[in-house]
């Protein structure tokens, strides 16, 4: 994971397409910005900012921000109490991603909250599970590998691996597949458009 790259996911609740989100990663930056219509006419915009040490091995850092709410969070790791295997939640994709492709069935970690950072990490693990068929929008089928992600003795997230590149996540009752940015944005207001190209800026 260490050469810059940038993935679009389709945000899906209940069977519809509600939105998308974006994940760049640049220079040890991860970017994830995650932006859907509550099913209700009103946007839910989230943007965490996750910086990672330099050797790579843990993170330094992160900002985190969510709309409507006014939620507005982050941390230092070094003076926050948080040992170095620890890792913000937004970070799970880094290390899902980096095991797809390995030979490796676990991983250990404790993970912070993000919308709460002064909480204790909780003791979380990540396992690799049987290949099995995955739908996919458009009547598609594929086989993949299934991950879980389970943090505080409770499954937080499910992703879903194939050729060892993530293609499916499953997190808060949504889910979420691998598109094209073309086919992640197609369709969706210019306020969800614009905040997953932007993100908030300065304001």
């Amino acid at each position: 994971m260490g050469s810059a790259w940038e993935r679009w996911d389709s945000f899906w609740v209940g069977g519809t397409r509600r939105g998308a989100v974006f994940r760049e990663f640049d220079a040890g930056l991860l970017v994830t910005r995650t932006a859907f219509d509550d099913g209700a006419g009103s946007p839910f915009l989230g943007e965490s900012l996750l910086r990672l040490s330099s050797s790579g091995e843990t993170w330094s850092g992160f900002l985190y921000r969510q709309e409507p709410g006014g939620l507005r969070s982050g941390a230092w790791r070094d003076g926050s109490g948080h040992g170095p295997d620890s890792l913000p939640s937004s970070g799970e994709y880094l290390l899902v991603a980096r095991l797809a492709p390995s030979n490796l069935a676990t991983a250990a970690f404790r993970r912070v909250d993000e919308a709460d950072p002064a909480a204790p990490a909780a003791p979380a693990e990540v396992h690799r599970r049987a290949v099995e068929t995955i739908d996919l929008p458009e009547g598609r089928s594929l086989r993949a590998e299934r991950w879980e992600v389970v943090a505080g003795g409770l499954r937080v997230a499910t992703w879903w691996s194939h050729d060892g590149r993530l293609v499916r996540g499953a997190a808060g009752g949504a889910l979420t597949f691998a598109f094209t940015e073309a086919a992640a944005l197609d369709g969706l207001a210019e306020p969800l458009r614009s905040f997953l190209h932007r993100g908030f800026g300065a304001d």
